[in-house]
């Protein structure tokens, strides 16, 4: 009867304080119901209760609720219970009528040309790219570790097993305990994910998931729901933060998206086969000027441009 008693108190006090789950709202419904719940505490100690103020008009409709839920028991001892009840039903009322909390988020951007450094509430450090975007909730490590990603970020996360760190990147999660690595994923373009150190889970839908450790590499195709998985140097994942594109595997295609979004330009690329040549080695972005010329030079092209519009084509 003791234990009884303790976990009663122990529901009054959790809904008082706004923390009760919803099992345990309809635990207590149950026992206040039961006509026995007089003997595991005196109506004086509900009584002494903490009480808090209802918003207009609810405590009406709780109180009605109060009166609906009652309809059932004895007259005799509905009288005796209501003084409390009302009270608990109305704190019940706020916690399951009440609109819940709605998250803040903070939302960080970086523009063209621009790489930004943030350091977020638990201490991980995250750098973005240019023309990207990461938000975070005010409630940010102290119900979960969740961020949301659009375009290149690289991240240093500060270990804790207790709550994992997710990135999400459309219907695509990466998810990790403490590490560093890179999440790309511009519109139009696929996501890819490389890890320089420790290890990540990328998750996306029906199941599909690939675990990637250091110097791992994978690229996630939306339309076909799967994964490549690549290898790839530690070191060359940062190195758009040191201004060094890396061309390697790219087409001129891509490279061009990069400069776009480095140069806030628009690059047409006049005929479509020279989209698909594919580069080599690492470019250190001095400047467009400088950047263009040596890709032309290597694939005898030529580049035209009127305010921020670059045409290239053959020569």
């Amino acid at each position: 009867m003791k234990r009884d008693a303790d976990l009663l108190q122990e529901l009054i006090d959790k809904v008082q304080h706004n923390t009760a789950s919803r099992d345990e709202l309809r635990l207590l419904l149950q026992l206040l119901e039961e006509e026995d719940h007089r003997v595991l505490m005196p109506a004086e100690e509900w009584l002494q209760s903490e009480s808090q103020p209802l918003p207009a008009g609810l405590k009406s409709k709780v109180v009605n609720t109060a009166l609906q839920r009652t309809t059932t028991v004895k007259r005799g001892y509905f009288r005796r219970w209501l003084p409390y009840a009302a009270m608990l039903l109305a704190l019940l009322g706020l916690v399951l009528l009440w609109p819940r909390h709605k998250p803040v988020y903070t939302t960080v951007a970086a523009a063209d040309g621009e790489i930004k450094r943030i350091a977020l509430p638990d201490s991980s450090v995250v750098i973005l790219n240019a023309r990207s975007v990461i938000r975070y909730s005010d409630t940010y490590a102290a119900t979960s570790r969740d961020v949301i990603l659009d375009g290149e970020a690289f991240f240093e996360i500060h270990p804790d097993r207790q709550a994992p760190f997710i990135v999400h990147t459309g219907n695509v999660q990466t998810k990790v305990l403490g590490t560093s690595f890179n999440v790309k994923r511009y519109p139009g373009e696929k996501l890819v994910v490389s890890v320089a150190s420790g290890k990540v889970k990328v998750m996306a839908r029906a199941g599909k998931e690939v675990v990637l450790d250091k110097g791992s590499k994978a690229s996630y195709d939306s339309a076909a729901n799967q994964f490549a998985s690549f290898r790839e140097e530690p070191h060359n994942m940062n190195l758009w933060q040191q201004g060094i594109i890396n061309m390697n595997n790219l087409t001129l295609a891509e490279v061009s998206t990069v400069l776009e979004r480095w140069y806030s330009v628009r690059i047409v690329l006049d005929m479509p086969e020279t989209g698909r040549h594919v580069l080599s080695g690492q470019q250190a972005n001095t400047s467009l000027e400088s950047v263009l010329e040596s890709i032309c030079f290597i694939y005898h092209l030529q580049y035209h441009r009127q305010g921020n519009i670059i045409r290239i084509n053959k020569k």
